[in-house]
């Protein structure tokens, strides 16, 4: 689980980078919870496959200015972030 670590923090690696951590969870939900929730619903009779379309066909305008809130985010607080500190092995 160290490459969860290195994905949710940042440069120095210890501090967690809000940003990253908001994508990720904007991430798992829309590309695992949403289709597993829609699969589920569907084979299930509870929701008809038509507004599962009409809901995804939404999200394909929403989806990537999350995506670009979220790059934004990342981006303008990346200067704020703890560096990694300089370490002399000589």
């Amino acid at each position: 689980m160290i490459w969860l670590k290195q994905a949710l923090t940042g440069p120095d690696n210890q501090t967690v980078a809000i940003g990253r951590l908001i994508g990720f969870a904007v991430g798992f939900v829309l590309l695992i919870v949403l289709p597993l929730v829609a699969a589920t619903t569907t084979v299930f009779n509870c929701v008809p496959v038509e507004r599962w379309a009409a809901l995804l066909t939404a999200l394909q305008f929403y989806v990537p200015l999350i995506v670009g809130g979220i790059t934004t985010l990342i981006w303008g607080t990346n200067h704020t972030e703890p560096k990694p500190k300089d370490s002399d092995n000589g």
